[in-house]
């Protein structure tokens, strides 16, 4: 006998119910409040201004120079150009120092691309609640949507202007398509099977690991095969040719970051996924970024949170054989990336959490089942479970919203800059990519005479300051984080000229940003 995806009784032939739909509008006001909450009041760290350089240009070059330079896939890029509509004009020559202020006004553009993945954050937790629906009991699916809208890790990034929160909602989308093929196993309903085709080709044309959720898949329908029919898994494989021509265009490009990868990988480098980093992952997906927030308190609180995904895990797959379908999708949708990535052959790649937020969904349809199982036993413990989660989750999105806290302060780095500069002034960016946030904020607030950028070059290669023997002023900027490593020969080599007349430090959750003053004025001092 086929065993039913869910416990619940069946629906009434009314499609939506009042009781439905409030359900529906408590989620969606629990997600939005805090996806669109503060969107303007942190500063953009480096990677953001990356993409709000990329897309101040029109369509065809955001395009062109994405493909040709860019480490991602072009759709998120080309999406958020045309919601930001246009370019924001440059300001016409300098602008006085008593409004000088005015480059703050660089955040409303922050505003309305944050507010792009803010609206995709909110649209995942949505979808994701009509696809718990099909396979766990009403109570169950409400409750996991809720863990989703309160989720503090997806609320991070459903506030940042990078692709991570789109390629969520397109892997969310594409297994919602799934499951109600899975669960209706009625082949005919073809705009089902494209949905699902451009879902798939969507969410790889946005995040390259989502071919990890794809690929997972087809273990889930080789998992059902011999309840839901084998021809479900033969027109999987027919409909996901569609996309698997739509990226074959851009197969060359892949092949050409692969080779540029590896000849960036040091000889011997480890593997992409260790245990720290399944474990880190374990506890971002739980609780955000809260160990990373509380000093001291860190490790313990990543131990708690790894505990709390694990027993929703373990409980999710106890809730028996009338959750088959949720439990199969939720496990495989979960675990599979993880199981792929670490067996994948490119060594010594940087990863973070991030790169598998598609998975994290998983988390909560697993606790969403063990919510709906008939086990007394185990939704008693799934309850306990969901509590522990909303309370580490409310705690960490208070953490993550007091003011002051910055990913990288980069607003407040540039416009103590841009307060002081003067034109003329050399300007060392250490790491090069610096210049990337400082073209952001300082680039639209002058367009008379520029400062003199310098790249410095990546460590350990030296780094000369005879250039500055002519008598300017010279500032360093420089960032540390886990992609950024400043080159520590550009502040030996400017000792010559004393210690520096300014100095500021400027803390952040991702990194940290430093802006320092040296006076060429001075003769060198002598070296021995």
């Amino acid at each position: 006998m086929t065993p039913q995806p869910r416990t619940a009784a069946p629906r009434s032939g009314r499609r939506w119910s009042a009781k439905g739909l409030l359900a529906i509008a408590a989620i969606a006001l629990v997600a939005a409040a805090p996806r669109f909450y503060g969107l303007g009041a942190k500063s953009l760290w480096l990677d953001e201004t990356a993409t709000m350089n990329a897309i101040d240009a029109p369509l065809g070059v955001v395009l062109t120079s994405v493909v040709a330079c860019d480490a991602h896939p072009p759709l998120y890029y080309g999406l958020l150009h045309l919601w930001m509509h246009r370019p924001v004009a440059l300001a016409e020559g300098p602008v006085p120092a008593s409004e000088r202020w005015l480059f703050l006004c660089r955040s409303h553009s922050a505003v309305q691309a944050r507010a792009f993945s803010a609206a995709v954050g909110l649209a995942t937790v949505l979808v994701f609640y009509r696809l718990a629906r099909i396979v766990v009991a009403a109570r169950g699916a409400f409750l996991a949507a809720l863990t989703l809208a309160v989720s503090a890790f997806q609320v991070y990034f459903a506030q940042e202007v990078r692709m991570y929160a789109l390629a969520a909602f397109f892997v969310v989308l594409s297994w919602y398509f799934l499951v109600k093929l899975v669960a209706g196993r009625r082949l005919e309903r073809w705009p089902m099977w494209l949905g699902l085709a451009l879902s798939n080709a969507a969410a790889i044309y946005t995040f390259y690991y989502c071919v990890f959720s794809v690929a997972a898949q087809v273990v889930v329908l080789l998992l059902l095969w011999r309840s839901i029919g084998r021809k479900l898994l033969f027109g999987w494989f027919c409909w996901q040719l569609l996309p698997g021509v739509l990226f074959a265009l851009y197969v060359p490009v892949i092949l050409d970051r692969l080779a540029n990868l590896r000849g960036k990988v040091p000889p011997g480098g480890g593997d992409i996924l260790s245990f720290e980093a399944i474990r880190r992952t374990a506890g971002q997906f739980s609780c955000g970024f809260l160990a990373d927030m509380v000093g001291g308190l860190g490790p313990l609180v990543e131990a708690v949170g790894v505990l709390l995904a694990l027993a929703a895990v373990v409980l999710g797959l106890s809730a028996g054989r009338r959750l088959r379908c949720a439990m199969a999708v939720a496990a495989v949708w979960l675990l599979a990336p993880f199981v792929m990535l670490a067996s994948f052959p490119l060594k010594g790649h940087v990863y973070e959490p991030k790169h598998l937020i598609f998975a994290a969904p998983a988390l909560a349809l697993l606790l969403g089942a063990a919510l709906s199982t008939t086990k007394h036993w185990v939704r008693k413990s799934g309850l306990a479970v969901f509590g522990l989660l909303v309370a580490l989750n409310a705690t960490s999105l208070a953490a993550y919203f007091r003011p002051g806290l910055e990913k990288e302060n980069w607003r407040g780095a540039i416009g103590d800059l841009a307060q002081r500069v003067e034109p003329g002034d050399y300007v060392v960016f250490n790491p090069p990519w610096t210049q990337l946030p400082f073209l952001y904020y300082y680039g639209h607030v002058y367009r008379g005479p520029r400062v003199l950028m310098v790249l410095a070059p990546l460590a350990p290669r030296p780094f000369s300051a005879a250039r500055f023997d002519t008598g300017r002023r010279v500032w360093v900027v420089e960032a540390v984080s886990n992609i950024a490593r400043p080159n520590p020969n550009v502040l030996r080599a400017l000792r010559r000229y004393g210690p520096p007349l300014f100095r500021k430090r400027y803390p952040g959750l991702v990194g940290n940003v430093s802006v320092a003053l040296f006076d060429t004025f001075k003769p060198p001092a002598a070296t021995k």
